[in-house]
């Protein structure tokens, strides 16, 4: 659980991770991406508690939507999954993750990179997936809608974490889906809270 809220350390503490694994994933982009976030990361130790708490298997297909430069993706990738995914609609952002996806050190598991809008994409083979609040509610809406209707094509077991959930009323009105658990930042000593969500029997 991260704690360590001392803005020097945790810059340096990302800097070490970085260096361990061989990748650049810092700074921050704007992009032209109607509805869309700006390019910005979370802390490793944030993204490595989320990661352990969704409590990841050699079975599940990790995708991060809005991945930008792969922080998330090479930190998923250094656990046993089937296949870790990005979407990205910027293809610079692209670029960068693919670099990094390419040099990570301590891969175990396979990089997929999508230059795709998020809100266009097939959902269908993910059991994870992890949003970085990387949209504005339309389009998130829409992304949740095409992770449904990708459940009930091909039913299966999914959760879902959400960090700096700013529109978090979309998914917990969806009735397919149940809150399990929320980090509520300042508790956590995290940059951002985050909730979890898994998928139920109302598909």
């Amino acid at each position: 659980m991260p704690r360590a809220t001392n803005p020097l350390l945790s810059r340096l503490h990302n800097l070490y991770w970085e260096l361990r694994l061989g990748i650049s994933t810092h700074g921050i982009v704007d992009t032209a991406v109607p509805d869309a976030s700006h390019y910005a990361t979370m802390r490793y130790a944030s993204i490595i508690s989320i990661l352990e708490h969704l409590s990841l298997q050699p079975s599940d297909v990790v995708v991060d939507v809005g991945s930008g430069k792969g922080r998330v993706l090479c930190v998923a990738a250094r656990y046993v999954v089937q296949e870790v995914i990005g979407i990205e609609a910027v293809p610079e952002l692209c670029q960068a993750a693919e670099k990094n996806s390419r040099h990570l050190r301590g891969r175990k598991s396979p990089i997929v990179i999508y230059n795709a809008l998020a809100q266009e994409f097939d959902y269908s083979k993910g059991t994870v997936f992890t949003f970085f609040n990387p949209f504005g509610g339309a389009t998130l809406s829409t992304v949740v809608e095409r992770i449904h209707a990708g459940l009930q094509h091909r039913p299966r077991p999914i959760r879902i974490a959400y960090a700096n959930p700013e529109h978090d009323h979309i998914l917990a009105q969806c009735s397919w889906l149940d809150r399990y658990d929320a980090w509520r930042k300042e508790e956590r000593g995290m940059e951002h809270s985050v909730t979890f969500y898994r998928s139920n029997n109302s598909l």
